[in-house]
């Protein structure tokens, strides 16, 4: 008999072994032989950055998540099966696998990986809220934030263990027309940092609300003051991966673009001349600061608005022990399967291009003509 060795097993049954791999294990597997890379099926890891969550269209549940590093959107059919209620909803903001939605008098609360959507109890408190946000600590409380009139807030906690859990109702602070009042910048997002949740105020003020003072609701600081620029037309608040609370300020057709770091001791903005390797993906009600190890990605701005709108492929969002891809649903997709790219040695390719984005430092930036912006999107981290 013909004597075989392992580059000859057959590809039903590699598709077997591969099945019982985790995702990230299967680069070393392709990397054994051609005939075991034929068998690896085309996939596209969910974690390997931050991604931008939108609606397909408006009005639709598919959920469509753009890869800076691939270039591609992956469209997720069907992802809300929830009998239409999140239909129309407006997307306000993710941590981990959560997905919080704001419709009138209603929030709701979206698994991305299952689907399943919970709601939160009405509440006659409004119409709706400027803003809702998860707590800092996972998605077990919901902060919905009134700021238009007088600074109020209030907040939902789930009711059980896990994902199955309901939500309870609204506990909300007491309306006082003579509360305090900020001027939110119109595009910014509320941030949890040390605890509280910040609001970012037009020209740097901040307002601070502690959960565990509930009844006081916001306190508008009397420091800091101002950012000390001048041009800027957008501004966004985040907190870094290190717990430094941070603002990015973008000029009316995107530069000039800074970076400022509130200094906690002293209460003042300062300049961020490097983020240390980090990335910053921005824009939208969501916002990080996130490590980085490919150095095109690194000491640069990310926002949600394209030269060229990228391809769109039809995915499967599955799970693996813990990790998530996205795997074309047609097996004959003529996508290329890669963990790495076309920045496996560290350079920027021409598809950075296509993603509107500032490295901090550079002389000249690219200004945003002729860029589709996206709206009603998320930055998500699916690690």
């Amino acid at each position: 008999m013909e004597e075989r060795d392992w580059s000859s097993l057959p590809f039903n049954v590699l598709a077997a072994v591969l099945e019982q791999l985790r995702w990230s294990s299967h680069p070393s597997f392709a990397l054994s032989c051609r005939h075991w890379r034929s068998a690896v099926p085309p996939f596209y890891p969910a974690w390997i950055t931050p991604l931008l969550l939108s609606t397909a269209r408006v009005g639709a549940a598919n959920l469509r998540y753009y890869s800076p590093y691939y270039h591609y959107n992956f469209e997720v059919v069907a992802s809300c099966d929830d009998g239409g209620v999140a239909r129309d909803a407006k997307i306000c903001c993710a941590t981990g696998r959560h997905l919080a939605l704001e419709k009138t008098r209603l929030a709701l609360d979206v698994h991305l990986v299952t689907g399943a959507v919970r709601q939160a109890p009405h509440t006659a408190y409004a119409d709706h809220f400027d803003f809702v946000i998860y707590d800092g600590g996972g998605a077990r409380r919901m902060f919905g934030i009134d700021a238009v009139l007088p600074l109020a807030v209030g907040y939902t906690s789930q009711i059980g263990d896990g994902d199955e859990g309901e939500w309870e109702d609204w506990t909300l602070t007491e309306y006082n027309v003579n509360g305090p009042r900020l001027r939110p910048s119109p595009v910014t997002n509320p941030v949890f940092h040390r605890g509280s949740i910040y609001l970012l105020g037009e020209h740097g003020r901040l307002a601070v609300y502690d959960p565990c003072k509930h009844a006081e609701g916001f306190k508008i600081l009397d420091k800091p003051m101002s950012f000390g620029f001048e041009q800027y037309h957008d501004s966004y608040l985040v907190e870094s991966d290190q717990g430094e609370l941070m603002a990015v300020l973008f000029g009316r057709r995107g530069t000039p673009v800074h970076v400022i770091m509130l200094n906690e001791k002293k209460m003042e903005w300062e300049k961020v001349e490097s983020l240390r390797g980090r990335a910053l993906f921005t824009g939208t009600l969501t916002s990080m600061v996130k490590k980085t190890k490919f150095k095109w990605m690194q000491n640069r701005v990310f926002l949600p608005m394209f030269y060229k709108w990228p391809e769109t492929i039809h995915v499967n969002i599955v799970s693996r022990d813990g990790e998530l891809a996205f795997v074309p649903k047609s097996s004959s997709s003529n996508t290329k399967y890669s963990t790495m790219g076309d920045h496996s040695n560290g350079t920027c390719c021409e598809k950075c291009a296509d993603v509107w984005s500032y490295k901090l430092g550079q002389q000249e930036a690219r200004e945003n003509w002729g860029a589709e912006r996206v709206y009603y999107g998320v930055w998500v981290d699916l690690h």
